[in-house]
């Protein structure tokens, strides 16, 4: 019930005198036991020296020590300081990754696409999603400049073994970070390929940076059109391979003794493995032929990635059994494997000998041929008669019926071709076009010097070098509004009748 009623201070020297007086209210009953409390006493200390002082309150001593003295600097004296300080600004960073976005497209009707998203031309790329695993990619040249993009200038920078790279030392400000793809440095590592991240086919970024923040990272992803080659390692143990199909000389094909030929097929590497030019391709049983025994692989193959193998042959001295050799890749160290690893498991060529037989010659290389005809398909639909029919069903349409009756050839239409197959409702994606063919004066247009495999042949009519010539109309063959096949080539072939009808509309 006693409580502090005044507190006074006063200085003397290095000496401090302190008095606390106290007040009972009158009435109130108060017991003699002793209660603890805290009670802060400000002493004015400016202005005073560096030293040792004492401090007394009601009787009861302490002291303190000024380590320095305890004044401010005079108006004048302020401003040089001030003046010299030096203004410390904290710096900004800006840092990122360029990595290989992977993408393993399906390779059958049965398998998924891994790590891809599908484009409306019916293509695959990769996701544009930096996943587990997905490695880095040294050595590209990033360019720093001030502003939005586009914009260089500031500075260089090129990414580290893991693909990292950072730009520092800047001040707060908007910039642009961008990786110029056709730069002499770049174009060796990336071309060919495209851009996934931060957009489809954009390699630049805007970024606005505050004083000593460090960005978000300001990654870049890229797609490679070929899978570039993994870092080998000294050993590999789940070696495999699937067989994709034959490219030329059908089973049981007929030769005479001592003809000479060469067989091609097409395998893929679907073991995790990189194969080196120390692998080879190996006969394991069977009639050889007379081809050798290995015949080293011409370059490295990367897991997922196909190739042709190729192997000269001569036809053995006649008999009546068919002939067959089984062939394999070996590792290394000459060991085979097989068909997804099963050792039992080969690729073959099985022929048949007879003497008189013509004679049948090895099919050239890149000498498989497409070709055919554009033409007016014509249908009065005022009055439709021959040469129409309706489209759909009942419907009172009536359209061209796709049918070539001596009608007018169009000259002066682009052809384009694509690699792989055709998808339905979509064209090509201008990344896997391969060449374009103009129709001459018969309507006639060819791609020459192709090789085997699948290809997409396609007349786009709304593009810039079509829409005057053909809008408006629509295709009447190969089908009813669609403007695009798919052909699938052997070794040699002459595919000469991938022709398009086109009604023109009245």
């Amino acid at each position: 019930c006693t409580k502090i009623d005044d507190i006074l201070t006063q200085a003397e020297g290095n000496h401090f005198d302190v008095a606390i007086t106290t007040v009972q209210q009158p009435g109130e009953a108060c017991t003699a036991a002793a209660v603890p409390f805290a009670e802060m006493v400000p002493l004015d200390v400016d202005d005073l020296d560096a030293g040792t002082y004492t401090v007394t309150v009601n009787g009861i001593k302490g002291s303190f020590t000024l380590a320095a003295d305890n004044r401010l600097p005079d108006e004048e004296t302020a401003a040089e300081v001030t003046a010299e300080a030096p203004t410390v600004t904290e710096t900004a960073v800006i840092n990122g990754l360029v990595w290989h976005d992977l993408c393993t497209p399906p390779t059958t009707a049965d398998t998924e696409a891994v790590g891809c998203v599908e484009t409306e031309e019916g293509s695959f790329q990769a996701n544009g999603i930096l996943d587990s695993g997905e490695p880095g990619i040294a050595e590209i040249t990033l360019n720093l400049g001030e502003g939005d993009c586009p914009a260089t200038g500031i500075a260089t920078t090129v990414t580290k073994n893991d693909g990292s790279y950072t730009f520092t030392d800047l001040t707060a400000g908007k910039y642009c970070v961008s990786i110029d793809t056709l730069g002499a440095d770049n174009q060796a590592i990336l071309i060919p390929g495209s851009w996934t991240y931060p957009d489809s086919g954009i390699s630049e970024t805007a970024v606005t940076l505050a004083e000593g923040e460090t960005s978000e990272p300001v990654d870049f992803g890229w797609d490679y059109e070929f899978r570039p080659l993994p870092e080998e390692t000294s050993a590999c143990e789940n070696n495999s391979f699937a067989y994709i199909r034959d490219l030329n000389i059908p089973d049981n094909t007929t030769f005479t003794p001592g003809a000479e030929f060469t067989k091609r097929w097409e395998i893929q590497n679907n073991s995790d493995c990189v194969w080196t030019t120390d692998y080879s391709i190996a006969f394991v049983g069977g009639e050889q032929m007379s081809a050798p025994d290995n015949i080293p692989l011409e370059k490295p193959v990367a897991p997922g990635e196909t190739i042709e193998i190729a192997i000269n042959m001569v036809a053995p001295e006649f008999r009546q059994d068919p002939y067959r050799g089984n062939w394999q890749i070996a590792d290394p160290s000459g060991e085979p494997f097989g068909i997804n690893g099963m050792l039992e498991d080969a690729f073959w060529l099985q022929i048949q000998v007879r003497e008189g037989v013509a004679p049948q010659a090895t099919v050239a290389p890149d000498s498989a041929v497409i070709g055919g005809v554009v033409w007016d398909d014509y249908c009065n639909s005022a009055d439709p008669g021959r040469g129409c029919w309706e489209f759909p069903e009942d419907s009172g349409n009536w359209i061209a019926d796709g049918t070539l009756d001596n009608e007018p050839r169009l000259e002066g239409i682009t052809m384009s071709l694509a690699s792989g197959v055709c998808t339905s409702g979509q064209f090509p994606s201008a990344n896997t076009v391969i060449t374009t063919a103009v129709t001459d004066e018969f309507g006639l247009y060819r791609f020459e010097n192709l090789s085997a495999g699948s290809y997409c042949v396609f007349m786009d009519a709304l593009s810039s070098e079509n829409v005057n010539y053909l809008i408006p109309g629509n295709w009447t063959w190969p089908a009813a509004g669609v403007g695009q096949l798919t052909v699938v080539l052997i070794e040699g072939e002459q595919a000469l009748d991938i022709d398009f009808g086109w009604d023109y509309q009245e």
